[in-house]
């Protein structure tokens, strides 16, 4: 039996709108980063000065400050983001949003049976760079919930 595979009036809408996405999530390494994320520290103090081994990694993952709205994003017991939009959290993948499987991918992980340890910590030259990264994931995942909430909306089940 031959796939049923609906007709869309606005192919070219449709065409336009998946090169622009494939290009978004081919380039998310280089892409513009999300300009209103703000470094904070998790434990606020007039003393606090940002160092690179605040960026760092450790043994507990990232996790959001709160699970309703997910605008802060507590990297480690130092530092945390803010100002994570509500559109971030639109655009899913397979059940989860970018920024969740970013959450997921990076963590400190020891394999049992090897023993071999996976550790992001040593994927950035600059440990700065993990708070680089997320930027640009948020901004991936705003744009993209953008370009697919303006999809032409006009599917026809078959040709006329």
């Amino acid at each position: 039996m031959i796939p049923h595979i609906p007709f869309a009036p606005d192919f070219y809408g449709f065409a336009e709108a998946g090169a622009v996405l494939a290009f978004l999530h081919l380039n998310y390494e280089t892409c513009e980063r999300y300009p209103h994320l703000k470094v904070e520290p998790v434990k606020p103090s007039l003393l606090w000065e940002e160092k690179p081994e605040h960026f760092l990694l450790g043994t507990r993952a990232m996790r959001f400050a709160d699970k309703e709205t997910k605008t802060t994003l507590i990297i480690n017991e130092h530092v945390q983001l803010s100002g994570i939009p509500a559109e971030a959290h639109r655009y899913v993948v397979n059940g989860r949003t970018p920024l969740e499987w970013f959450i997921d991918r990076y963590k400190i992980k020891k394999d049992k049976n090897g023993g071999i340890i996976n550790n992001p910590n040593s994927w950035f030259k600059n440990p700065r760079d993990l708070v680089t990264a997320i930027a640009r994931i948020v901004y991936v995942s705003v744009e993209s919930a953008w370009i697919v909430e303006r999809l032409p909306s006009e599917l026809v089940s078959e040709i006329e």
